[in-house]
């Protein structure tokens, strides 16, 4: 059985998911904030997306950082490179 998940954004917008019943609000916060850490290595803007501060983001999900955030650079200026 599915039911919608939703939380509010950075941006005022309700973000809806649709989620098992097993699955809230606080395990959308926890996808939202891992992904964005481990795609930007930034707490901050881990703690935009979940509305939190630096702190509790690096408290709570600090053990997903990227170990090698040189690497982490190299893949976003790629990035930049391939879409300029």
């Amino acid at each position: 059985m599915e039911r919608a998940c939703a939380i509010i954004g950075w941006n005022g917008r309700i973000l809806t998911i649709k989620c098992q019943t097993t699955h809230g609000p606080h395990n959308i916060r926890d996808i939202l904030a891992t992904h964005i850490l481990k795609q930007t290595g930034s707490y901050e803007q881990a703690s935009y997306a979940i509305q939190d501060t630096p702190d509790v983001v690096q408290q709570h999900y600090g053990r997903f950082l990227p170990q090698d955030k040189a690497a982490l650079a190299a893949k976003i200026l790629n990035q930049v490179w391939e879409a300029a």
